[in-house]
């Protein structure tokens, strides 16, 4: 049985329990490689694992999208409300900030990952309540300015992740790096959490699409 073959309100559900299933499942095989020390590296060494990861996740969305109807036909009918309201769990990126004040992450991958998940997030409230109340005092154009800059700071987050690990171009000089986020629980972050906000971005761009047309 695929999804265009039952009702829309079964098909939701169907939709919804798979859309568990799969992040659950997700979640437990990352937590596992996790503890496993898999995301970890030696110094002056790019985290290529959970780089790959990434691009991982990323192929096979693109892959299923255009290759399983049912599936993009699911993605496309959720409601774009509760994506971006998903967002406001961004706040907890502000942990990057306390991280920093006890001495265990470099400010500069601290600041402009905390202070940026936190301006995502609060965006995405300001947004969600907008179009909660009165989606027409919301425009197309304003989403995409909020999606395309929630996507800018996970690229400059993870950039500039990647470059003040120890040994890395921007190492700090007080000795402080980002080798934390590849460590258990940190490295859930990069491994998992960023992940399922890039895709929500991606599903958003294509309702927008879809919309326009």
């Amino acid at each position: 049985m695929t999804l265009s073959s039952i009702t829309a309100p079964n098909a939701s559900r169907v939709g919804h329990s798979l859309l568990g299933l799969i992040l659950v499942t997700w979640f437990s095989v990352i937590t596992v490689l996790a503890l496993d020390g898999f995301f970890l590296t030696a110094p002056g060494e790019p985290p290529l694992n959970i780089l790959l990861s990434g691009a991982s996740s990323l192929f096979i969305f693109v892959l299923v999208y255009n290759l399983a109807p049912g599936v993009r036909q699911y993605l496309l009918g959720l409601d774009m409300r509760m994506l971006i309201l998903l967002h406001s769990w961004r706040m907890l990126g502000m942990g990057f900030v306390m991280l920093y004040a006890v001495d265990q992450l470099p400010m500069s991958f601290a600041y402009l990952a905390g202070f940026g998940d936190a301006i995502a997030a609060i965006g995405a409230v300001i947004l969600a309540y907008l179009l909660l109340t009165n989606s027409k005092r919301v425009s197309n154009k304003w989403i995409f300015r909020w999606n395309t800059f929630g996507v800018l700071d996970f690229v400059i987050a993870v950039s500039v992740g990647v470059m003040t690990r120890q040994g890395a171009l921007l190492e700090s000089t007080s000795g402080l790096n980002s080798d934390l986020m590849a460590q258990f629980p940190f490295v859930i972050v990069p491994a998992f959490l960023v992940q399922v906000f890039l895709l929500t971005h991606i599903i958003i761009y294509l309702q927008l699409r879809k919309r326009k047309k």
